[in-house]
């Protein structure tokens, strides 16, 4: 089975294709061009290297976050958009989670979401993937008391070596970018699970509300 994965939740573009649990292609892209433009264009590149086409793929699989609310928005319509177009199955998995695959062992997800809080989720990844702390925003502080529960854990994601120091038994990965194979991967064990999303229903997880929600709702309250 070929899977496309995209995700576009950190300044980070990541597209993978795997075919079974082959990676095929792990294509990252980290910079100031905007993912609208660098998404279409890197697919098309990964796929004048191969013999098949776009046609060929069977699953579509794309990060919901939790992250950038422009860039998550971005990645979710192209796949839905691809999905719709080509009429093919697609499905939604967790940006945090699919970063921490490049580790074995316990692995721990964290992206600065801002005032001292993080966006923050834990897996075992060893013979099978296990969620052991779903994503969540929370205050920096009581995420380290998760992570100080564990004997041993591997900290990820862009924003790891921001807070490393602070962790007791911490270890920093050197597999910090999101891989576009790991969305893939994530979303084909998904896929055998649970069968494909409805992809009306393919929606972020943003996980807080927006700035300018937040700013509505402050503006509301002192109307009162």
């Amino acid at each position: 089975m070929k899977v496309l994965g995209i995700d576009t939740s950190t300044k980070t573009t990541a597209i993978g294709l795997i075919e079974d649990n082959e990676v095929l292609c792990d294509y990252n892209l980290t910079g100031r061009i905007a993912h609208s433009e660098s998404v279409t264009d890197m697919i098309e590149e990964i796929f004048r290297k191969f013999e098949f086409t776009l046609d060929d793929v069977d699953l579509i699989a794309v990060g919901i976050g939790p992250g950038s609310f422009t860039g998550l928005r971005i990645g979710i319509t192209i796949a839905k958009v691809m999905a719709f177009a080509l009429d093919k199955d697609v499905i939604g998995v967790s940006s945090l989670v699919a970063n921490g695959m490049s580790d074995y062992g316990i692995v721990a997800t964290i992206v600065d979401a801002r005032r001292g809080n993080v966006y923050g989720s834990i897996i075992r990844n060893e013979e099978e993937l296990e969620v052991l702390f779903e994503d969540e925003i929370l205050s920096f502080e009581k995420f380290k008391d998760e992570l100080n529960k564990y004997d041993k854990i591997t900290v990820t994601g862009l924003d790891g070596n921001k807070f490393i120091e602070k962790i007791k038994r911490g270890k920093l990965s050197k597999n910090k970018n999101m891989r576009g194979a790991n969305i893939a991967k994530l979303g084909l064990l998904d896929y055998e699970k649970n069968g494909p999303m409805d992809a009306f229903n393919l929606v972020p997880n943003y996980l807080k509300i927006s700035q300018a929600e937040a700013q509505y709702e402050k503006n509301h309250e002192n109307s009162k």
